[in-house]
C-alpha cells in the first residue's frame, strides 16, 4: 500500500520534511477567520441528540447494568436511566490514563467545528456498580470508585470499508490535488480527508489497523476509538507513521484548515478545561505543545501544496 499511494503524490512533494521542496515564493495570507472558542455551544448536536443532552446523560444518570464489550482492553457498554448509553473506558494498569484521549480528541473535534466524535466526558462509577473480576487491570480511585472516559453510545454503526485496501486505492485517488471527487462521493471523500487531518492533529497511531472508521445509520463517519492519540513523547516513529496517512490527501475542507491555523495553547488549555475533572485534565502542557507542533506541520504541508495548485485544487471543500 505504501508503493501504490506514494505513486500519487506529486513529485514537489514527496516528502523528507512536511513541507514541499522548491524555490522559495512569497506565501499568501492565511484566509481570515476567528479563533476556536471554549464557550459552551448550546445549538450543537450529534446523531440528532443536543450535546449538552448527552454529556449530562453519560456523566451522571443511574448505571442499570453493563456489558464487557473490549477486546484488548476494558471498555464496557453501560446501559443508563434515560435511554442514553455510554461506552466506558477506565484508567487501568495497561492502559494507565489513555482514557483522557478520547476526551481530549471529542474536546479536539468541538473546536474543529465538527461533529463526527461522539461526546466524552470523564466519569467515576463505584466498584460495587461495576462488579468487575478479581483480576482486572482497573486501577480504583480511594474513595473505591473507577475513573475513565463516558463516551456516547452510538446506537447504530456500520462497519464503512473505507480502511479496506480497494477503498483506500480509490479515495486516494480522488483526494489528489486537481483531481475530481464524484459528485456523489463528494461527502465521504470530505469525512475521510478531515478524518485524516483530525488524526494527524492528535497523532492518533492506531486509526488504520482494522475496523476503526465505522458510519452512523445516515452512512457518516464517526471518528471513535481515539485513545491512541496525544501519545507523549511523541517520537520520530510516531511522527513518521502521521505523515504517511496525511499524505494520503491534497484536498481540504478550508474551515477546518481556518479552525486548526486558529489554535493557540491558551484556547486549548480552556476548551480541555470544560471538562469536569480539573484536577487532571484531558491533556497536559507537553501534549498540548506536541498538538501545536503537529498543527504546524500540517499548515506547511498544505501551504506547500497551495504554491503548487490552486486554491480551489486544494481547499475543496
Amino acid at each position: 500500500m505504501r508503493r501504490s499511494f506514494a505513486r500519487w503524490l506529486a513529485p514537489a512533494i514527496v516528502l523528507g520534511p512536511l513541507v514541499a521542496q522548491t524555490q522559495p515564493t512569497p506565501q499568501r495570507p492565511p484566509p481570515p477567520g476567528p479563533p476556536p472558542s471554549a464557550e459552551v455551544d448550546d445549538h450543537r448536536a450529534f446523531g440528532g441528540l443536543p450535546e449538552a443532552r448527552i454529556l449530562e446523560a453519560i456523566h451522571g444518570a443511574r448505571v442499570l447494568g453493563r456489558n464487557n464489550v473490549g477486546s484488548t482492553s476494558v471498555n464496557l457498554h453501560l446501559h443508563l436511566e434515560g435511554g442514553i448509553d455510554a461506552s466506558f473506558k477506565p484508567r487501568t494498569t495497561t492502559h494507565g490514563d489513555k482514557y483522557r484521549a478520547e476526551i481530549a480528541a471529542y474536546r479536539l473535534n468541538r473546536m474543529l467545528g465538527l461533529t463526527r466524535v461522539p461526546p466524552a466526558i470523564t466519569r467515576s462509577v463505584p466498584r460495587s456498580i461495576l462488579r468487575l473480576a478479581p483480576d482486572s487491570p482497573a486501577v480504583y480511585d480511594r474513595d473505591n470508585t473507577l475513573r475513565g472516559a463516558a463516551i456516547y453510545w452510538v446506537p447504530v454503526l456500520r462497519p464503512s470499508r473505507v480502511d479496506e485496501p480497494a477503498e483506500q486505492e480509490r479515495w486516494g485517488r480522488w483526494l489528489r490535488a486537481g483531481h475530481a471527487v464524484p459528485p456523489d462521493q463528494s461527502v465521504r471523500a470530505e469525512e475521510i480527508s478531515t478524518l485524516l487531518v483530525f488524526d494527524f492533529l492528535t497523532g492518533n497511531w492506531d486509526r488504520w489497523s482494522g475496523a476503526n472508521v465505522p458510519m452512523d445509520a445516515q452512512g457518516h463517519l464517526i471518528y471513535r476509538d481515539n485513545n491512541g492519540a496525544f501519545d507523549e513523547p511523541f517520537v520520530d516513529g510516531l511522527l513518521q507513521r502521521s505523515r504517511f496517512w496525511l499524505q494520503h490527501t491534497q484536498q481540504f475542507n478550508r474551515s477546518v484548515i481556518t479552525r486548526a491555523r486558529g489554535l493557540t495553547e491558551a484556547s486549548v488549555r480552556a476548551e480541555m478545561a470544560l471538562d469536569p475533572e480539573h484536577n487532571a485534565p484531558p491533556l497536559t502542557s507537553g501534549q498540548i505543545r506536541s498538538l501545536l507542533r503537529r498543527r504546524d506541520l500540517l499548515l506547511e504541508y498544505v501551504e506547500g501544496l497551495r504554491r503548487h495548485h490552486s486554491d480551489a485544487d486544494v481547499y475543496r471543500w
